[in-house]
């Protein structure tokens, strides 16, 4: 139990931001395939590539903090102050609820500024 609840506490606490790392990375250049005269050719709307990016990674997200809660509820009855391994996998539970819960405002911030910044204009 207590290797399969340390496997799950990893994925709650790194998931979350190798996806909005992800996100970013492939919103960026998204961005530059759009205003380069050659993605004009092959259609590329970087609205939409960034709209369901940024709905992607919020659920990916999502799926991180629920791999979390699950941890914490598995392991309420033990403190974080416990010996390890599951004091420890406790510990690192409650900092991936932080976590992924900054990592989710900074993506649907980073999304929504790709939505609504101008693209492809001349500095």
């Amino acid at each position: 139990m207590t290797r399969r609840l340390g496997v799950v506490q990893w994925v709650g606490l790194l998931f979350g931001g190798a996806v909005w790392w992800a996100q970013h990375v492939a919103g960026v250049g998204f961005t530059h395939a759009a205003c380069n005269p050659g993605g004009g050719a092959i259609g590329i709307d970087n609205t939409v590539w960034q709209a369901t990016m940024m709905g992607i990674a919020a659920a990916f997200v999502l799926v991180a903090q629920a791999a979390a809660v699950g941890v914490l509820l598995r392991t309420r009855d033990v403190s974080y102050e416990d010996g390890p391994p599951i004091g420890r996998i406790r510990f690192f539970a409650i900092a991936a609820l932080v976590a992924n819960i900054l990592f989710l405002v900074i993506i649907l911030l980073d999304g929504s500024a790709n939505l609504t910044d101008v693209v492809c204009r001349q500095s």
